[in-house]
């Protein structure tokens, strides 16, 4: 893995900025394609966190920078391109050490073709001046706090309401889940999920910890599309990043879009991403054996973990599509592949998998195929048609 030295004891960051960067990336590629004149990148908690170095290379700011360079710059070489985008970054970041060393950083590292502001100041105390510089821009915000309570609705709704705007949200569901059963921290948790009443909690509680930790994150989800405007269906994915060393969660990175292709692309971008995590905490287990005994245990360690990407049980989603079916050929698009997915929590290559298989049982068609398929038995780009078979 490049730069894994970075990283050290913040493997979870790795797996975050490995979702910023490439989820990023692709975002600002479409959006700069479908003819926008600004685009912004706004950081609420921008530190910098956790790495030392001088080129900041292991943080948020660097990484968001160089994004918005490769993008500009493969544009510009792009055959018959005439989009001049302008390119805005915001930077906020209270601490006065971390900004000092944040400023310091930008202002020699920031290209001349990004409009670079540092601001320090707590995020929610500055809101109206960083809606101000975002302009009429298309805005991406990060908002990766240290603090579970810094993204609850009170401090968020102004940025949500805010139109042709994207999220990625932070939502420290570990240290929410061990908050909810305290009785003492019932207002901390209502900072967080609004006003909750005494029922609310208890179900919360009474619920086992997969069933606590769906209801919760999706009840989050929920209250956050409420507040997002509502001329455009708000739309919301998650992807999940796991301590390193345990199967339980440490946080949900909770995504925030209106457009149905966000949605689709996200999800891939969070498979992708899955799998790097697999081979991280792979890696993670053999070091740790290592350290441990002073020697590898290549036996002991499931190496192949990684390639076991779904935890779905693909029989649920094989009964989805009998279930949703009917005898007469419907075409899918992607906006129903991305109701699909927003849904269930599934990724594609799950609903891939199952049509193939009832494809295979003779059980369902896609009467738009033309030859042979073996893996994407569905292209929804293309509006393609689907029916049960009786």
């Amino acid at each position: 893995m490049n730069n894994k030295n970075l990283y050290v004891g913040r493997e979870h960051s790795l797996i975050k900025h490995e979702l910023l960067k490439n989820y990023l990336e692709k975002l600002l590629f479409i959006v700069a394609s479908g003819g926008v004149k600004e685009i912004t990148y706004i950081d609420c908690f921008a530190g910098p966190w956790g790495d030392e170095s001088e080129d900041l290379e292991g943080t948020s700011i660097a990484i968001s920078l160089n994004i918005l360079s490769k993008v500009k710059m493969s544009l510009e070489k792009a055959p018959h391109n005439k989009n001049n985008i302008k390119y805005r970054a915001i930077f906020i970041e209270k601490d006065k050490n971390r900004y000092k060393k944040l400023s310091t950083y930008l202002n020699h590292n920031s290209p001349d073709y990004i409009e670079c502001h540092h601001i320090n100041d707590d995020y929610f105390n500055c809101q109206d001046e960083i809606l101000k510089l975002c302009g009429i821009s298309f805005a991406f915000f990060f908002i990766d706090p240290k603090g579970w309570r810094d993204v609850g609705i009170p401090k968020l709704h102004k940025f949500l309401a805010r139109k042709n705007s994207e999220f990625l949200i932070n939502f420290m569901y570990d240290f929410l889940n061990r908050a909810v059963g305290m009785e003492a921290q019932r207002n901390q948790v209502s900072q967080l999920l609004g006003a909750l009443s005494d029922s609310q909690f208890e179900e919360f509680t009474l619920l086992n910890s997969n069933e606590r930790e769906e209801k919760i994150v999706n009840y989050y989800r929920e209250l956050l599309k409420k507040f997002m405007p509502s001329r455009s269906k708000a739309r919301s994915y998650y992807s999940t990043v796991l301590f390193k060393d345990k199967e339980r969660t440490k946080y949900h990175m909770v995504y925030l879009t209106s457009h149905p292709k966000g949605i689709v692309e996200f999800s891939r971008i969070s498979e992708h991403v899955d799998i790097f995590q697999r081979k991280v905490r792979c890696q993670t287990q053999i070091e740790k054996k290592q350290n441990d005994t002073g020697m590898i245990d290549l036996f002991g360690i499931n190496q192949n973990e990684f390639q076991n990407i779904s935890s779905i049980n693909i029989h649920d989603v094989r009964q989805f599509w009998l279930e949703t079916l009917s005898n007469k050929p419907q075409p899918y698009s992607e906006s129903d592949l991305a109701d699909i997915l927003e849904k269930t929590g599934w990724l594609e290559s799950d609903l891939q998998e199952a049509f193939g298989s009832l494809i295979k049982d003779n059980s369902v068609e896609n009467i738009d195929i033309k030859g042979r398929r073996i893996s994407k038995y569905i292209h929804f780009n293309k509006n393609e048609r689907l029916k049960k078979i009786l």
